[in-house]
């Protein structure tokens, strides 16, 4: 018997291919909506068909939603973002908001395809900088979900298991981000931002990998891994001292001081 994909990202595609109405929403297990949430959001999309998808505002919390106290008023302004704005904001992963905080029309989905089954983690931010790229979004300044944070949730439980980042959002950047830059014409914005994770994700990991025979297997990986995406030259020498090193100092100086370097002169 073929065994099943499971993961959130098939069960977000399972869930859209069995959805029939013009809107769909994704609720986790870990969150709570405020009042009113889901009908201000379809109010948005009724007033203006040409947004593609709105989201509110989240806020993430160890206490229950009737219990929170809010910091900031909801004003309920609406902003509209033209493509591809908050694509590549979004490649900034700690701005990205919660999946359900966003309502979209169902033809975001033909424009920018389903979740990455084969991302256990991180499809949610795959997808999202895809939704910037491509849709005209909308935000609404209204509190819409709550994330709770618990030591069980998926996220704690990665964190926990491997507690660097560059490790967890790897994948996200070699099935989805890179694909997509080799297949569409992109800002030198979102370029800059994709090269920077690569390139530094990379020699980070190499520099957090004990032992150097480890390190040049994880070093010989990744150089695959990004292709057709290639390590330029000017950074090869560098990248080659971190895995003879393992030095988290020759990192720092690499990607502080030689990546940008780098980075400008193709952007000059």
């Amino acid at each position: 018997m073929e065994e099943q994909e499971q993961g959130a990202a098939a069960a977000r595609n399972k869930g859209l291919l069995h959805s029939s109405g013009g809107y769909v929403y994704f609720f986790d297990i870990d969150d709570d909506l405020f009042p009113d949430a889901l009908r201000t959001l379809q109010n948005v999309l009724d007033a203006n068909d040409a947004i593609d998808s709105v989201y509110g505002k989240s806020v993430k919390s160890r206490t229950r939603i009737a219990l929170l106290e809010l910091d900031e008023e909801e004003s309920l302004q609406v902003q509209t973002f033209e493509r591809p704005h908050l694509g590549i904001r979004w490649m900034d992963y700690g701005t990205l908001p919660g999946t359900p905080s966003f309502l979209h029309r169902k033809r975001v989905f033909e424009k920018v395809g389903n979740f990455n089954t084969a991302l256990k983690l991180g499809e949610d931010a795959a997808f999202l900088v895809k939704l910037g790229m491509e849709c005209t979004l909308a935000f609404i300044d209204k509190y819409v979900m709550m994330y709770y944070r618990h030591p069980n949730s998926t996220v704690s439980k990665q964190n926990q298991r491997q507690p660097y980042k560059e490790f967890t959002y790897w994948q996200p950047l070699v099935l989805e981000h890179i694909p997509y830059y080799v297949h569409h014409s992109v800002p030198k914005e979102f370029k800059k931002k994709l090269l920077l994770k690569t390139y530094g994700y990379l020699a980070k990991m190499i520099a957090r990998t004990q032992g150097y025979h480890n390190r040049k297997l994880l070093k010989k990986q990744l150089f695959a891994q990004i292709k057709p995406l290639t390590v330029p030259i000017l950074l090869r020498p560098f990248i080659w001292l971190i895995t003879v090193s393992g030095s988290l100092n020759v990192y720092k100086a690499y990607f502080f001081y030689v990546l940008p370097l780098y980075l400008k002169s193709i952007h000059s």
